[in-house]
């Protein structure tokens, strides 16, 4: 139960992290990242999760962001194990998937057809959550769309319920007894404006 407890609070400062970096981008562009970075045919190049980096890690500034993820200029950190996002134990299968995906969909923070900025979002928006098994590499696009989410995502990573980070940069521990439905209200900016987050959620970091 220690050990639960612990990697809890290390996999929520992890979040935090990755709250705060996503809120530096915010400052520096007056929006949020688009949930896929595309180049000027359209082309997906790779997720959110990259764009941020160097905000997140100052020394990750050799980055090639006008190129894929998977290109030559990238290739450096194709087999970099991303602890901020990547929190299976170094060494597993999956030691490469990220276990932080953003929530997109129309009326999301993460809505590609109308860039967001956090001035115009309520606090308790959500805008990613912790996921077990993505399957998803930490700099490909690739996320949750909201109405689909997998019914698997309310256990976690120690099934017993999963993380959840919001607009405000509060990281909120919820337990997997609650109805998935129930977290849907906190994905909307909508539905933000209109639930109480504490009756919603329960538990904060």
């Amino acid at each position: 139960m220690i050990r639960r407890a612990g990697r809890r609070i290390e996999h929520a400062n992890c979040m935090h992290n990755v709250l705060l970096s996503l809120q530096s981008f915010n400052e520096a562009y007056d929006r949020l990242p688009p949930p896929v970075c595309k180049d000027k045919k359209g082309r997906p190049l790779f997720s959110w999760r990259f764009q941020i980096m160097p905000f997140l890690a100052a020394w990750m500034e050799r980055m090639e962001l006008d190129e894929s993820w998977q290109s030559p200029g990238n290739d450096r950190w194709v087999k970099h194990r991303n602890y901020w996002y990547c929190w299976t134990d170094p060494g597993s299968p999956d030691e490469l998937e990220t276990n932080v995906v953003a929530i997109t969909g129309p009326g999301t923070a993460f809505d590609e057809d109308h860039p967001t900025r956090l001035k115009d979002i309520p606090p308790s928006t959500i805008l990613c959550v912790e996921i077990a098994h993505s399957g998803i590499h930490w700099m490909a696009p690739g996320d949750l769309q909201l109405g689909k989410l997998p019914p698997s995502l309310a256990r976690g990573l120690d099934g017993r319920g999963f993380h959840v980070g919001c607009a405000d940069g509060t990281v909120w521990f919820v337990t997997a007894d609650v109805p998935l439905s129930e977290i849907e209200k906190l994905c909307t900016i909508e539905g933000a404006k209109k639930y109480d987050r504490e009756k919603v959620l329960g538990f904060k970091h």
